[in-house]
């Protein structure tokens, strides 16, 4: 068995072969956990993993819904219910299908173009990542966090959780940054989601330490945790195509040649590794 600790399946870029995704899920072994990025694609989250048996449900507000008015395609709606810690209180209460609290984080990348105040817009960021990390650990839920531009207050506001917080469980999404910063987040107990851009042929300017790939070769084997984050960023072999839950399974063997170990080790290792840090069996 294999967990895509993050996708967001329930996308309307799924709405034409949702059936045939779900068998190949089914074939592979593959369980997914869908994530919610606003008010709106949370609830549907919710109510997509309750109608599939192989799909848990993440809920969450994006940092960039706080400050920006940039909306995907498959979040149309999203703006039109503002951040609101107690319904997504609510909406986390409604399901034992909702496993985390996220995606949520901090995201600096457009905030330049996007706040004509960027210290208010950045501490706006931070007051609505508070609010979903404290709910998490008020919960008992896992942290799924998102981390754009955004790497010394990231860390600051880290540590301050793990000190408020020193059960809360944390896996940072996607996980691209620095060896440095992978070192700081694995010292504060924090899991981290590998993709399919490990598998990317890295830009010739990343410094030999920092490329994902040799960040996965270094760090310890009990906090890697696989995912997707379909439909975008799919891996090699499949770059450039729709990614899909299935797909994953790329990312784990690519993992595996990497350490060294087989791919049915790092299906046990990483399984093992959701199952900690979302407190769920996945049955």
């Amino acid at each position: 068995m294999l967990i895509d600790t993050h996708s967001h399946l329930h996308f309307a870029k799924f709405n034409d072969d949702r059936s045939e995704v779900h068998s190949r899920m089914a074939e592979f072994d593959v369980k997914t956990i869908t994530v919610g990025t606003a008010i709106n694609t949370s609830r549907n989250a919710i109510l997509y993993a309750d109608q599939h048996p192989d799909t848990w449900a993440s809920v969450g507000y994006h940092p960039e819904h706080v400050t920006s008015e940039h909306e995907d395609e498959d979040e149309i709606g999203s703006k039109d219910e503002p951040f609101d810690i107690n319904i997504m209180e609510e909406l986390v209460k409604s399901s034992p299908r909702v496993l985390a609290i996220g995606e949520c984080g901090l995201d600096y990348h457009r905030i330049n173009e996007d706040c004509s105040d960027v210290e208010k817009g950045k501490a706006d960021q931070q007051k609505v990542f508070q609010d979903q990390i404290d709910l998490a650990a008020k919960l008992d839920k896992a942290l799924i966090v998102h981390m754009r531009d955004a790497e010394e207050d990231m860390l600051n506001m880290i540590k301050k959780a793990r000190t408020d917080h020193p059960n809360l469980r944390i896996t940072m999404h996607s996980f691209t940054s620095t060896w440095k910063q992978a070192q700081a987040l694995l010292d504060l107990e924090c899991f981290l989601g590998i993709g399919g851009i490990v598998t990317f042929k890295p830009r010739k300017t990343t410094e030999q330490e920092d490329i994902l790939s040799s960040i996965v070769k270094n760090m310890p084997l009990d906090k890697i945790l696989v995912e997707t984050d379909c439909p975008w960023l799919a891996p090699v072999p499949v770059r450039g195509e729709r990614n899909e839950p299935t797909h994953v399974r790329h990312t784990a063997q690519f993992i595996a040649d990497i350490k060294g170990i087989t791919y049915e080790e790092i299906c046990k290792i990483t399984t093992e590794n959701a199952q900690k840090c979302f407190k769920c069996e996945f049955k």
